[in-house]
């Protein structure tokens, strides 16, 4: 079955942006050979519509007579995207979430979660824990670097340095005492080497969000980071927890094959297919 995926940046003509397309179309296609990215005139047999909405200017999705399935990555009716109506035109709707799925159901049927995971074959060995905690890391986009604002105080009482990877820097010594240049050390986000930035650090602190949109978040961040082999800290305990390399390693011997297992990305490609398979047999 010929399959095509219509994404977020091909169709704002930013095929270079990163993120939620890297991570839930261009991994996949490595290891699925009938899909690819769509290109305007193609008929595919399913068109798979990555963040891509009907608007009052754009109606393909109403119009495509295939198999049309909606990616909803991220909470975008949020941002008052037309949801309802691009949902009823979907034979199925796909999400990264549970907490976005329930409340997708309210108006469709036929909803499936597919998490966000990763190509193993681009991910070094886990990082080895054999010495106290040093360096943290933290990295994502640098406007979600606020949330790291109630964890500088733990950081700097125990004196460890931050390795702070993200798209611009969001200079965090505002939030803390010392001079920036002995705090933390910015690091330009680049997808090829993320892996061994991160393992730069003895663990990575991703603090619990309350705005509304946390509630929501894929779990990504976490993954990426125990794919590196490093335990997440959410709050001061955990920090406090993972100083000790022992307990970094205990984490480690009992959680890193499992994640491996599930979030292995050849997995969210067979569950495509087999979501592909329900519908056309309908």
């Amino acid at each position: 079955m010929n399959v095509r995926f219509f994404t977020f940046g091909r169709y704002h003509g930013k095929d270079n942006i990163p993120g939620s397309t890297h991570i839930r179309v261009n991994q996949l296609l490595k290891y699925w050979p009938e899909a690819g990215l769509y290109k305007y005139g193609e008929n595919p047999d399913a068109l798979i519509f990555q963040k891509v909405y009907v608007t009052p200017d754009y109606k393909f999705p109403l119009h495509f007579e295939g198999i049309k399935i909606l990616d909803i990555c991220d909470p975008d009716w949020l941002d008052d995207a037309a949801i309802v109506e691009t949902c009823n035109a979907m034979d199925a709707v796909v999400t990264p979430t549970e907490a976005i799925a329930s409340f997708i159901r309210q108006f469709h049927n036929n909803v499936v979660v597919i998490p966000d995971r990763f190509d193993l074959e681009t991910i070094p060995e886990p990082k080895e824990h054999t010495n106290p905690a040093e360096y943290v890391a933290w990295f994502g986009y640098a406007h979600n670097s606020i949330l790291l604002k109630p964890a500088m105080p733990v950081l700097e009482d125990l004196h460890l340095k931050l390795i702070l990877v993200a798209d611009d820097d969001p200079i965090p010594d505002k939030w803390g005492n010392r001079r920036r240049e002995d705090f933390y050390t910015f690091v330009k986000y680049n997808e090829s080497t993320i892996y061994q930035e991160l393992q730069k650090a003895d663990f990575v602190v991703l603090p619990e969000g309350a705005r509304p949109i946390d509630i929501y978040k894929s779990n990504n961040k976490t993954i990426k980071a125990n794919l590196a082999g490093l335990p997440v800290a959410r709050n001061a305990d955990d920090v406090h927890l993972y100083m000790d390399a022992r307990e970094r390693k205990k984490w480690l011997d009992s959680n890193y094959e499992i994640i491996c297992k599930e979030y292995d990305v050849r997995k969210s490609v067979e569950q495509y297919k087999q979501l592909i398979n329900q519908v056309s047999n309908r």
